[in-house]
């Protein structure tokens, strides 16, 4: 019994030995570039659109989007697709209509979507297959993907490509022969057939003959002989088996003269261990990668295929559960630099779309000026390779473009052109040079270099200790730490600070590249015993802070050597116990500005030992309210603390000064500017009124320990 199966060669012997009929349901024409040579006219098949008269010129050249037919007869035929749906199959009115019996009358349907182009089958017969594998739902399809109908293997071509791209057979087609099944029509779809077989057979009016209805008969013919030959061979096997089962016994031979074979009845089918089953393809599901990049587009390869450019969305079938990697290829010209990504996803169940992002560890350097006739040189250390320093010689720049770089440290350089004396030879000479790191924290660096800067070099001068008084030339310029710029050329350095040796240094810059340095300062004779002091007062020995203290002024110290020296006695007498000689040395020191602040702190601790609280809180304050260190400011609040551990204090002032102060409906004694501290915790309204002036309240929480300064501007009353 044979089947009802036939092969591609038995199709196009069915088919196609006449001439094949394809209709589309626009004009398209068969691409001569893929007839072959020997081909005879009377065989080739013209193909045209129900609007086309014979005697008309050509039509133009195939344009994007259209569907060749690379695999089947008429190979390299194409058709073009309208931006609605396409229909293909034997059905009158198909857009894309192959009279091939294994193609249903509705076969299969191609729509151009905001997603894409998308494919979908119409419950055919022999199923629509995308790029070797069936489908099942619609799914959306690219630039040179294939798709299967029957014996029909088709390529969406949406760009321009050359007839050897579009005609190149994909892997899975390169199979000799295929099994299809042909769709059986019913009488009344044979009846049509074979009428619109004789419509077709007839001429058109130009008398042009159409194909003839000959191959639609021998079809007929042919289904007709197949079933009388499954009707006779069902009622042979019917007499042999159950009409006559048995038969004469065969003679059998001795057993010396015969091997023993076991006997098999006449008829039986002998006993074949089955064939193992192919192993179960794995489940897999429709799913969109949403593919992104930054800081600039990247190409993505996925599964050995380049997909494209980001930003950029495709469908693809991927397994639930299984890990993938996409790549994604950063193309870096002005270094002659790629770089590729890759990025490990997982597919969940039910997940529909996957957003993947290539974040690439590179910044940029962007050039806005540069001096005229200068060359540009960069060299720079990647952080993926640490280890290779890579010149780069742009041959091309262009201000204010983005040069995109690896993160890493780089080395830029401005050189010209200089003449070795009177002679014709020039040497590349360094004008401007710079380091600079590109990094997450600091991804572009920004050049701006004019003619004039050249000419100049930049200064950073940091000193130990701080504040002191840099000079150029003897001109002075600051205190360090000092950032500056200096004209190029030979220069003298020199840092003063009292209590410490002068410093002086020559700089001899004739390019513009950086001068950064730390000087650490040697102290004079009165410096060393107040460090001495310094130490001693660290391991608590008081006395002997003091002796070095005393030698500090016999040194001839500077005035800010003698404060510094008064503060320390202070200090120590302070935890020696003697409070009265170290508000005697307090109050010295407090006349330095440098020392100002220490002092009144000190001078706060000796009178909240003596418990003379108002006499410290206003010292207190002021600290509080005008000091700008960081360290000071710690120190009065850790000191506030101290003196006042469990109340709050209110300090109240106004401008003008003298304004009556009103607690809770009770005149407080003293006038602004007045210091509250005797006020338990709680809510408190306060009302500060002055005679001319418009009255103010407001309302104040008390908590623990805290210091709530209340500054008030009074508004005169307009007579």
């Amino acid at each position: 019994m044979r089947e009802d199966r036939f092969t591609s060669a038995e199709y196009d012997d069915i088919s196609f030995k006449n001439q094949a009929s394809f209709t589309p349901a626009i004009n398209y024409a068969r691409d001569e570039r893929t007839m072959p040579t020997n081909t005879l006219p009377e065989d080739r098949t013209v193909i045209r659109g129900a609007d086309e008269e014979e005697g008309t010129p050509p039509h133009p050249p195939k344009k994007p989007p259209y569907l060749v037919l690379i695999e089947g007869p008429h190979a390299g035929s194409y058709f073009t697709l309208a931006d609605g749906k396409n229909a293909i199959g034997r059905a009158v009115g198909s857009a894309i209509r192959i009279e091939d019996q294994s193609v249903s009358r509705h076969h299969a349907e191609l729509e151009r979507t905001d997603a894409g182009w998308m494919v979908r089958d119409l419950g055919s017969k022999n199923g629509t297959f995308v790029n070797g594998r069936a489908i099942s739902d619609a799914v959306v399809i690219g630039h040179k993907d294939v798709i299967r109908t029957g014996i029909y293997l088709f390529r969406l071509i949406t760009q321009e490509v050359t007839v050897e791209e579009e005609m190149q057979l994909p892997p899975e087609a390169a199979v000799s022969e295929r099994t299809v099944m042909a769709e059986m029509p019913t009488a009344p779809e044979a009846m049509t057939e074979s009428m619109e077989g004789e419509g077709e057979s007839s001429e058109s009016s130009d008398g042009a003959t159409k194909a003839p209805a000959v191959s639609k008969v021998r079809k007929v013919v042919m289904y007709a002989a197949l079933t009388v030959a499954l009707i006779a061979t069902i009622g042979y096997l019917t007499t042999r088996f159950f009409l006559h089962p048995g038969r004469a016994p065969v003679e059998e031979a001795p057993a010396e003269a015969m091997p023993s074979v076991p006997a098999v009845p006449e008829g039986a089918v002998p006993s074949v261990p089955p064939a193992p089953l192919p192993p179960p393809k794995p489940q897999t599901i429709a799913v969109f990668l949403d593919l992104a990049s930054s800081p600039l587009p990247a190409t993505v390869v996925f599964q050995e295929k380049e997909l494209g450019k980001t930003p950029l969305r495709v469908n693809v079938e991927l397994e639930p559960g299984k890990n993938y990697t996409a790549e994604g290829v950063f193309m870096l010209p002005e270094l002659n630099e790629r770089y590729q990504l890759p990025v490990n996803f997982t597919v969940e169940t039910g997940q529909s779309v996957i957003p993947i992002l290539f974040r690439g560890p590179i910044g940029m350097i962007k050039i806005n000026n540069l001096p005229r006739d200068v060359q540009f040189y960069l060299e720079g250390s990647y952080e993926y390779d640490r280890f290779k320093q890579k010149p780069a010689k742009l041959s091309e720049i262009v201000l204010q473009k983005p040069i995109y770089v690896p993160y890493g440290k780089y080395l830029v350089e401005l050189r010209r052109a200089r003449q070795l004396g009177e002679s014709q030879t020039y040497v590349p000479d360094i004008v401007f040079r710079r380091d600079f790191t590109v990094a997450q924290d600091s991804p572009s660096y920004l050049l701006d270099v004019k003619d004039d800067d050249l000419k100049v070099f930049p200064v950073d001068i940091k000193s130990e200790p701080a504040n002191a008084d840099v000079f150029i030339d003897g001109k002075p310029m600051g205190k360090t730490p000092y950032q500056g710029l200096f004209p190029l050329g030979d220069h003298t350095l020199t840092l003063r600070k009292e209590g410490y040796f002068e410093h002086t240094q020559s700089l001899k810059v004739d390019i513009n590249t950086p001068f950064t340095a730390t000087i650490k300062l040697e102290t004079s004779v009165a410096g060393a015993h107040i460090n001495n002091a310094k130490s001693a007062m660290n391991r608590q020995i008081w006395q002997e802070a003091v002796n070095e203290l005393a030698q500090a002024l016999a040194s001839n110290p500077a005035p800010t050597e003698i404060a510094q020296a008064n503060y320390l006695l202070g200090r120590c007498y302070l935890s020696m116990g003697d409070v009265a000689r170290a508000v005697t040395y307090f109050e010295q020191s407090r006349s330095s500005e440098e020392w100002k602040y220490q002092s009144m702190l000190g001078l706060v601790a000796a009178y909240g030992a003596l418990n003379q609280l108002n006499t410290a809180l206003p010292l207190l304050v002021e600290v509080l309210l005008k000091a700008q260190d960081a360290d000071i400011k710690r120190d009065a609040n850790s000191l506030f603390q101290q003196i006042s551990p469990f109340r709050s204090i209110i300090y109240v002032h106004s401008e003008p000064a003298g304004a009556k102060i009103i607690v809770n409906d009770k005149e407080v004694s003293q006038p602004t500017p007045a210091i509250l501290h005797d006020l338990p915790l709680g809510s408190y309204r306060l009302r500060i009124e002055k005679p001319g002036y418009q009255p103010t309240e407001l309302k104040l929480t008390l908590s623990v320990n805290e210091f709530n300064p209340v500054i008030v501007k009074l508004k005169p009353i307009v007579q």
